[in-house]
């Protein structure tokens, strides 16, 4: 199986999480499944912001990134949280290749404004993918592991949304499938349970009750548009768990999270109506 697996910086911030991961991927790659690991780092960028004495502003859930903002970012993605987590592969015996979007172009992205006019600073939306980079490491039997930055026409460097990265990568490297790992049990019910699956018309229903908001309904809109472009199946799984990985791989159907499908689709994906905005075009 080919998969893009997106781990949230929340699952990257202590050692210990760093090694379990990496330790279930080697797992995944020993078992002859190729994977583009795509990672995020939100709270450790907050973090370095913070000890600097940067403030960190947020709108519409991205933040909002100034030239003083975006040299941290770069530091932090490309380089603390990137090198750490190669660190732990590399001890799991995983031959792992840190790169971000620029290499070689992977990801082009272009300015990101809203449609009122938002202005989010050195925030990209992709334009233009080119997975060829990725492809020759797969080939190469070494695991990319990718920091959510892209590069402009215009030689800018632009911070990008992970999961829309992820999607990016998904799509265009024809994967399988795609799996979220967060720090929650999946998309819930306004009871708090796990949804296992999920169609467009129960999304919709979670959308109207705000039962979905935040990081979770971006989570939902880029699994969306990850099936709209032929992604099979979207994963949003728990992080935490230590047998996630190994499940899902394996074909469980149930007890891994919440599931969306492909062939579970009416029109409502494919009408666009999870489509974001701030998502490359297929």
């Amino acid at each position: 199986m080919k998969a893009v697996v997106k781990i949230g910086g929340t699952l990257l911030e202590n050692p210990e999480d760093r090694l379990r991961l990496a330790g279930h991927i080697g797992g995944l790659l020993r078992g002859g499944h190729q994977v583009l690991l795509v990672h995020g780092g939100g709270k450790q960028i907050t973090a370095y912001l913070e000890r600097s004495g940067v403030a960190s502003h947020f709108v519409e859930g991205l933040r909002v990134t100034p030239a003083e903002t975006l040299e941290g970012v770069i530091k932090v993605l490309a380089g603390t949280v990137n090198h750490q987590l190669l660190a732990a592969l590399h001890r799991c015996g995983v031959a792992a290749v840190g790169i971000s979007g620029i290499d070689a172009g992977c990801l082009v992205a272009q300015k990101l404004i809203g449609d009122q006019g938002q202005d989010w600073g050195f925030v990209g939306e992709v334009r233009q993918v080119n997975p060829r980079l990725w492809e020759v490491l797969l080939a190469a039997g070494l695991l990319p592991v990718l920091a959510c930055l892209a590069v402009g026409d215009d030689a800018q460097i632009y911070n990008i949304n992970a999961d829309q990265a992820a999607v990016a990568c998904a799509v265009h490297l024809r994967a399988d499938c795609l799996v979220f790992l967060t720090d929650v049990d999946g998309v819930l019910d306004p009871r708090g349970q796990t949804i296992p699956h999920l169609t467009p018309e129960e999304f919709a229903a979670l959308s109207r009750a705000g039962v979905a908001t935040g990081g979770m309904l971006a989570k939902l809109r880029a699994a969306g548009d990850a099936l709209t472009g032929n992604v099979s199946r979207v994963f949003i799984a728990n992080g935490h768990r230590d047998d996630i990985l190994q499940k899902i791989f394996a074909g469980w159907q149930d007890g891994i999270g919440t599931v969306l499908e492909f062939s579970a689709l009416s029109g409502g994906f494919r009408e666009g109506f999870c489509h974001s905005p701030h998502l490359p075009g297929h």
